[in-house]
This record gives C-alpha cells, sequence and structure tokens, in this order.
C-alpha cells in the first residue's frame, strides 16, 4: 500500500518571533489530510489565524465533514480584513486516500500548488465551487508511487522581492525550473525542502522579506516495522508471536537476549552475534534470517530513550541501528511480552518488567509525535 511521506520548513519573517504560515497533518494508516494556511500580514495574529484555520481543516476534513461545511464554518470563524476586504487566511488542504489512491485537493486564494509525476509538472484541473459568496477550489487526482505534490505560501515566490535581480520577487517560473531540477536529479524531498527554504533566505537577504513555508508530499511504499520485545507470559503462546513476527511485511527487530533464543528455537535460525559491535556501552547486536536486527532489551531501548529525549547522546551501536530503522519506517508494531526475563528472577531485579512497558509507552508516544503510527500488542 502507498503511503505520503510530508517534509516541511518555514521561514519567519525578519523581526518576527513565530511564522505568520502554519501547517497541521493527520494521519492513520489509510489516508493523511496536510493543511497549509498562510496568515494576513506576519507575527503572532497571523500565526494564531493561520493556525486556528489549519487546524480546523484538517481535523474536519480528516473525519470525513463535507468540504461545503469545513469552508463555512473556517469563514464564519475568520475575521475578513475591513481595508482590504480578503480574509485573514488563505489555505490549501491535501487528503490523500491510501487504499484507493486518490488526492483531493481543497484550495482557498492559496498561491502555489505544484503536482508532478515523477520529474513532470502536471497542471491541475480544478472546480471552482461557491461557499459562501467565497469560491473554493477542488481537484481530483490519482496518485502514484513517485507522485509529489507542494504546497508554498507566497513568501516562495516573492522572494527578493525589491533586489536588483528580483525586483517582483523570484516567482512562478523560477520556483518551477529548481523543483524540475532536483527531481530529475533524483533529490530527496527533505533536502529539496531544505534548499528551497534557505534559497528563499539567501534571496531575502537586504529586503523586507515575508514569512515562507514550503511542504513537500511524496507518494511512495508504505514501511512497516515490526518489533519483538521480550518473551511472552504464557511460553504456549512462544510460537504464535514468533510466527506472527516472521510473517509480518516490512522489516523486523528482535529485542532481548531470552527473546532471540526463543525465535532460534522456534524458527530453528540461528544468530549470528557480531563481536565489533562490542564496547562498554553497547551490548552486542546480532542478524538472523529474517530478522534485520537482534539486539539486547532494556540497557539498550533506555539508550534509544535518552536520546530522543536529549538525555544523552551515548549510544551503543544497537541503539544507533533501532534509531535508524525507527525514523525509515511509516508503521511500527511493537509485540510485547508480558514475562518477566528468567535473566532477573532476583527480587532485586523484579522492577524490569515494569521498566520494559514504561520505556515502549514513552518512545511509542515519542515517535507519534514524529508522525509515525504506532501499535501496541501485549503477550
Amino acid at each position: 500500500m502507498i503511503t505520503c511521506e510530508i517534509n516541511f520548513l518555514s521561514k519567519n519573517k525578519r523581526g518576527e518571533w513565530v511564522c505568520g504560515d502554519s501547517i497541521k497533518i493527520k494521519r492513520n494508516e489509510e489516508k493523511c489530510v496536510v493543511s497549509v494556511s498562510d496568515g494576513l500580514g506576519s507575527g503572532v495574529k497571523a500565526n494564531i489565524l493561520s493556525t486556528l484555520t489549519a487546524t480546523m481543516a484538517t481535523t474536519m476534513v480528516f473525519n470525513n465533514i463535507p468540504i461545503e461545511e469545513v469552508f463555512s464554518s473556517i469563514l464564519s470563524t475568520l475575521p475578513t480584513c475591513k481595508v482590504r476586504k480578503i480574509s485573514y487566511s488563505t489555505l490549501a488542504t491535501c487528503l490523500v486516500d491510501y487504499r484507493n489512491k486518490r488526492c483531493t485537493i481543497f484550495e482557498y486564494e492559496f498561491p502555489l500548488i505544484f503536482y508532478f509525476k515523477g520529474d513532470r509538472l502536471v497542471p491541475l484541473k480544478k472546480i471552482k465551487k461557491k461557499v459562501d459568496n467565497k469560491s473554493l477550489y477542488i481537484s481530483e487526482i490519482e496518485v502514484n508511487i513517485g507522485d509529489s505534490i507542494f504546497l508554498m505560501t507566497d513568501g516562495i515566490s516573492q522572494a527578493g522581492m525589491g533586489s536588483d535581480k528580483y525586483p517582483f520577487g523570484f516567482g512562478e517560473k523560477n520556483i518551477k525550473f529548481e523543483l524540475k531540477n532536483l527531481l530529475r536529479n533524483k533529490i530527496a524531498h527533505k533536502n529539496i525542502v531544505n534548499h528551497m527554504i534557505n534559497l528563499v533566505r539567501r534571496l531575502d537577504k537586504g529586503t523586507k522579506g515575508d514569512d515562507a513555508l514550503i511542504a513537500g508530499l511524496k507518494i511512495r511504499e508504505k514501511r512497516i516495522l515490526t518489533v519483538m520485545v521480550g518473551p511472552p507470559e504464557d511460553e504456549k503462546n512462544d510460537e504464535l508471536v514468533v510466527r506472527k513476527l516472521l510473517c509480518s511485511k516490512g522489516k523486523k527487530i528482535v529485542c532481548g537476549g531470552t527473546t532471540g533464543q526463543i525465535v532460534e528455537k522456534i524458527s530453528g535460525k540461528k544468530i549470528d552475534i557480531d563481536v565489533r559491535s562490542i564496547s562498554k556501552i553497547s551490548p552486542p547486536i546480532g542478524y538472523m534470517e529474517g530478522i534485520d536486527l537482534v539486539t539486547e532489551g532494556i540497557i539498550t531501548l533506555t539508550q534509544v530513550f535518552r536520546y530522543y529525549e536529549n538525555q544523552s547522546n551515548e549510544l551503543g551501536v544497537g541503539a544507533k541501528k533501532i534509531i535508524e530503522l525507527f525514523e525509515w519506517a511509516d508503521i511500527i508494531n511493537f509485540f510485547v511480552g508480558r514475562a518477566i526475563n528468567p535473566a532477573h528472577q532476583n527480587p532485586l531485579f523484579t522492577h524490569d518488567i515494569s521498566l520494559k512497558f514504561r520505556l515502549i509507552s514513552d518512545i511509542s508516544k515519542i515517535l507519534e509525535e514524529k508522525g509515525k503510527i504506532v501499535n501496541i500488542e501485549y503477550f
């Protein structure tokens, strides 16, 4: 199944503490909704209005509210500039349906939306709708792996305005040229977004500049990671859990020495220990046919948690590789065993199981905040 990788960056107007442009994202395993809004003016007021607009649009569209009702609610909530007679924020919302491979784009006075198939720019066919005497544009496209959608506020196209080279701003034509060239050279979306914002910063030097935000949506195959942590509470479930792990799609991690032994026993495969990975802070890692990574349990997961919480950068090889796989994955499934590790039967170590549960819970929350979809099953 497809998924939508989302990368975005913004730039504040010179002298402002916050950006007047906002983005909100909501997703599950079947769809994602991305809204970008440009608040009128800059600073705190623009930020509040754009945040409100993007949040309302994303939440309501994600919950299948008809777009006319969504748009009407936003218009009735936001004020209108009495001088210029325009709304205080613009809006672009993308709804990507993974199952049906469809993307619906809703636009209200939004400046720049580009749709690419590979490195080929494809014009959007827009249907105009009137809602509360305002014009709303809707585009329906069929998306496939390799497609890209870029949403940009006018701070991108107006970058460098007033300069000798770009007296009227960088402009749409130059943006298209940059994007085509970057996509043609297979540059990652994360780097494309970085490049465009850095370009805007350079162009805005010596000018008033403006808030700017770019979001890049890339359609690609969904990446799934399954992590087995600890043995099941009932030994009778060992085979059930191991078979479920081995039959899982995507990449697989086994955490814990006893867990690794159970997987070895049931699969009939042997773990090859990488002795080069051993250090003072790094329990050894291993590899097994059908399993991408085998690590120690509590120490390694604690290092992962402390890294994500900015408590420590001290990482063993196992922790580094787990973090790499977490960053790679879109969906992370944890199979968590409830059994107390036999190596820790001493009453002084009975905290092990509660610590394991707490670590998995805390790491899962961090991963969800990073936009990952996390599922936890206990055995």
